[in-house]
């Protein structure tokens, strides 16, 4: 009786049964684990704040969809490159080959000549692992982005559906219509990048112009004079004549020099809703360069972002403040709410 074959047989049957369990007991751990995590998310949508001010619905029903993709079969993960079939069974030959030699020169003790035989085997044998492992290709990190934001449709499977969930769960509230509060910010950017200041105006507060107006009235007193009354009159005439004043002109080209190196199209608007007071929100617009857009998972500074107080005024979204959180307060100066106004730093105490 062969013990030794029967004892090898019984090892290679253990082997493949554990293998069998292993597989077997990880799918129903995934199965429960998404049964869990979708009853979760019902919960989440009960809760007010999480719902509607933090992402965490989005993510969990991304992860939902990369467990259930895994499940299936799906391929997950950074793309990789393939493997060179080739060249591994050259290699493998070579490795066998040399493998053998060292083997036959060490048949009868140790023997020096072995030592390049041997490493020569090593040396393909590593060549193997090295084709055959760590294939990932790496993204490309060269891009405008703030550090922990991940572009869309950036090749990553996982990404791309994380992506998907995130972008669907954020529209659904109608802010990226155009008669949104991030559509309406980005229709007024458009406008005014444009030269098309007398259509930006109708999507801008009243409130928001006459504080315009007397910013550059105050920052041109020297020419039109210090005295307030005459600043303020001077005001009003420009509001009530608007293109047939003769100043308005003057007044258009100023303001519409600060927005002609801003391209909207490739502008995006933040995700998450941010209310400051009843019928106010502030919306974010940050440049998303050819990517089409970026998401983060946690707290990220975004550079270049032009932020924007939106007003709700009888059910339209309107410009009210293009750098502060809070409507900008008429007067000479006019407060804007934003540090480091020149314009207030010049006032006395």
């Amino acid at each position: 009786m062969n013990l030794e074959g029967i004892a090898n047989a019984v090892v290679s049957v253990l082997a493949a049964a554990g293998t069998l369990v292993s597989v077997t007991s990880r799918t129903r751990r995934r199965r429960n684990e998404i049964k869990e995590n979708l009853s979760l998310a019902e919960e989440l949508q009960k809760n007010t704040i999480l719902r509607d001010h933090t992402p965490a619905v989005a993510w969990l029903h991304a992860k939902i969809a990369l467990d259930v993709a895994k499940l299936s079969g799906q391929p997950i993960g950074a793309p990789k490159k393939p493997i060179p079939k080739g060249s591994v069974v050259f290699a493998t030959i070579l490795f066998l080959g040399f493998g053998s030699w060292t083997y036959w020169l060490n048949r009868d003790g140790f023997a020096w000549s072995s030592l390049v035989t041997g490493a020569v085997s090593a040396s393909v044998l590593i060549s193997i692992f090295g084709m055959t492992t760590n294939r990932e290709i790496p993204q490309d990190t060269d891009s405008d982005f703030p550090e922990g934001a991940q572009p869309i449709g950036t090749g990553s499977a996982s990404e791309g559906i994380a992506a998907s969930v995130a972008m669907a769960a954020m529209s659904t509230d109608g802010r990226y219509e155009d008669d949104g509060q991030i559509g309406v910010a980005v229709r007024f950017v458009r406008h005014m990048a444009s030269e098309e200041f007398s259509e930006a105006l109708c999507l801008a507060d009243e409130n928001w112009l006459m504080c315009r107006i007397q910013t550059w009235l105050w920052n041109a007193r020297a020419s039109f004079g210090g005295e307030e009354g005459q600043l303020e009159a001077t005001a009003n005439d420009m509001m009530n004549s608007r293109r047939d004043h003769e100043l308005w002109e003057a007044f258009t080209a100023d303001e519409l020099s600060a927005w002609g190196n801003i391209d909207p199209d490739r502008l995006g608007g933040a995700s998450r809703r941010r209310r400051v007071a009843r019928d106010y929100d502030l919306v974010v617009l940050a440049p998303v360069g050819e990517s089409g857009g970026y998401f983060v998972t946690s707290p990220t500074p975004v550079p270049g972002g032009l932020t924007f107080l939106m007003h709700n005024s009888n059910g339209n979204w309107l410009v009210a403040n293009h750098i502060g959180v809070a409507p900008p307060a008429p007067g000479f100066p006019p407060t804007w709410w934003v540090v480091g106004d020149p314009s207030l730093e010049e006032l006395p105490d």
